[in-house]
């Protein structure tokens, strides 16, 4: 079987994206045909983790990343002139002035590490160079397959970047051969870290709940996912819900066309999953949502290798 990449997007939190992740990797982990290695790219609040937990807690690999530029102050340059507060150098306001010792103070979690700093001081008193940004985690997960998840550092601001080193990080893993899915759990919105997640990509669920706000959410996530050309299907969390915005929801899904992978019910089995740190078809199997997201990922078999596997 040809290997395929697919991620989990979602415009908005709290739609039941990890959710749907972790039940899709433990059911692609149950089956012969499939070698998956799973991903969790949310690499803001990544807790992917808490559901899939390493098999062995004194065997998880962690790697530094350093993507991220901050400002840094050499005090010895400095010949207290203040031209950097006065002239206003830094437009994100991480430069203040100690007036005590008469020198500038770098605010670290404002520093975006842009360089002005180091090119408009006459003395030549700043520096940039790369700090740590984050950290790339990967384990061997109680299911078998493999989980690579970023984490970003506090104040960092390059999270697309380590979105794009995991997915580097994860394709030159020795299993990376002999897998034939990647399952990737994307950030929330449409900003860059969901553009690094999807740009690569064989196929995108977006996942959404039938009310307002998630109608509007998902029409931001295809907007993105068709700039880049990529095949998506449609997952409809807490799809009964009673609400009096059903109507115009399923208007928009029939006056589009899109496809729609599969309909979740209201299920409280997976309220009572995540309270276990487990992924609902094996909290429940026999659950509603189980049993919805079984044939999702059955769909999702035969649109990834148009098979009836």
């Amino acid at each position: 079987m040809e290997r395929k990449a697919i991620g989990i997007i979602s415009g908005k939190g709290g739609v039941g994206k990890t959710s749907l992740t972790a039940s899709l990797a433990s059911l692609a982990s149950n089956d012969p045909d499939i070698n998956p290695i799973i991903m969790d790219c949310d690499v803001d609040a990544p807790n992917l983790a808490l559901i899939l937990p390493a098999e062995n807690e004194h065997n998880i690999d962690i790697q530094d990343t350093y993507t991220t530029l901050k400002a840094s102050f050499i005090e010895e340059k400095c010949v207290h002139c203040k031209q950097c507060i006065e002239d206003n150098f830094c437009e994100f306001h991480a430069l203040n002035w100690n007036e005590e010792q008469e020198i500038p103070i770098i605010s670290y979690l404002a520093c975006e590490g842009c360089g002005a700093c180091k090119v408009l001081c006459p003395e030549h008193a700043f520096e940039i160079h790369p700090v740590k940004s984050g950290e790339i985690i990967s384990y061997i997960t109680r299911k078998e397959p493999r989980l690579v998840y970023g984490r970003t550092e506090l104040g960092s601001t390059t999270s697309g970047k380590l979105v794009s080193e995991s997915k580097e990080f994860t394709q030159n893993l020795e299993e990376y051969e002999d897998s034939n899915l990647i399952l990737i759990d994307g950030p929330p919105g449409i900003g860059c870290p969901v553009i690094a997640t999807v740009s690569g990509l064989d196929y995108v669920i977006t996942i959404c709940e039938p009310t307002p706000s998630g109608l509007h959410d998902v029409k931001r996530a295809i907007e993105v996912v068709q700039q880049f050309e990529i095949p998506f299907g449609i997952v409809i969390n807490k799809a009964d819900l009673k609400s009096p915005f059903q109507k115009k929801f399923q208007e928009f899904i029939e006056s589009t066309g899109y496809d729609i992978l599969g309909r979740i019910p209201f299920d409280l089995q997976i309220a009572h999953a995540m309270a276990n740190a487990e992924p609902v078809v094996d909290y429940d199997p026999n659950a509603p949502a189980s049993k919805s997201i079984e044939e999702i990922f059955q769909k999702l078999k035969k649109r990834l290798w148009n098979s009836s596997l």
